[in-house]
């Protein structure tokens, strides 16, 4: 579909050769028209760059970057400082697109007025794009309390419009845990976040899966603590800063707030019985509400 707004399509690689150029012809695929491929590899020493230098030469629409290493984070929030399209899409380099990705996206966005945000549901899928089923099997509920302490918002499947570009452009996050977070943060605060059940995209799995959902909730809770000690201090940090960036809406930044004070005792009791803070699965939500009870969340 040919479209007088561009879209910007933003891709961060770091040593991708082996699935790199499946993931690029799906791009170039895309049944709408007018998009902008922007690249930058993140220092890669497989080969990565030589596959990004030759597609752009073959087409005039690629824009690539070949730069220091600096990580996933830091290196999508550049791309996204370069960006000046009406749409902007984040995608990672080992998936593959179905056609009307881009096309579908937009169409959502152009519903809504203010500041927004689309994301998706994935089909999983192996190394052979053998298909292993829905990532989510039921539509979550996108909220600034749930944005707070869990993130729904797969960022190779997100497409922003320019309102919340803008938005986040103003300052970029030194703390952010992952770049689809931080735009769910701030997509949950100002506007509009549009989850969409039907899945665009081949996601590509690698390596072991975290503890599944027939585990027992003992076991689900010593996982999470886990990943909660391995990451410790980094959800704090970026709450702060969101805070310190953006406010002004009173209630929202009372949720926000109310999940800073569980580092103290009464803080962490009212949060029991806080049903604005949540996270998208009953069970799940209880071994949050132990982990703060417990103070192992921040």
């Amino acid at each position: 579909m040919v479209r007088e707004e561009k879209v910007q399509i933003l891709m961060s690689t770091y040593n991708g050769k082996k699935y790199l150029k499946e993931q690029m012809d799906s791009l170039l695929s895309q049944t709408y028209e007018n998009i902008e491929i922007l690249v930058r590899d993140d220092g890669s020493s497989d080969g990565t760059g030589e596959i990004l230098e030759t597609y752009q030469k073959q087409h005039s629409n690629i824009r690539v970057y070949l730069q220091e290493n600096i990580g996933l984070v830091d290196s999508f929030f550049w791309l996204l400082e370069q960006s000046d399209a009406a749409y902007v899409a984040f995608c990672d380099q080992d998936d593959i697109w179905k056609p009307e990705k881009i096309e579908r996206a937009v169409e959502k966005l152009e519903q809504v007025k203010g500041p927004a945000l689309y994301c998706g549901n994935k089909m999983l899928v192996d190394a052979d794009l053998k298909e292993l089923g829905l990532s989510d099997l039921q539509s979550p509920k996108p909220g600034f309390g749930n944005a707070v302490i869990e993130n729904i918002v797969t960022g190779c499947t997100m497409v922003l419009n320019r309102e919340l570009t803008e938005l986040l452009k103003k300052q970029i996050p030194k703390h952010a845990v992952l770049h689809d977070w931080w735009c769910y943060l701030t997509a949950a605060y100002y506007g509009t976040v549009i989850y969409d059940h039907t899945p665009y995209i081949c996601y590509r799995q690698h390596g072991g899966n975290q503890v599944g959902g027939n585990a027992g909730v003992a076991e689900q809770i010593a996982a999470k603590r886990k990943y909660l000690k391995k990451n410790k201090g980094k959800l704090k940090k970026q709450l702060q800063e969101f805070h310190g960036i953006h406010h002004g809406d009173r209630k929202k930044d009372e949720i926000l707030i109310n999940v800073l004070e569980t580092e103290n005792l009464s803080g962490r009791i009212r949060m029991l019985f806080d049903s604005e803070v949540y996270r998208q699965k009953k069970l799940d939500n209880l071994i949050v509400k132990v982990l703060f009870l417990t103070n192992h969340m921040l």
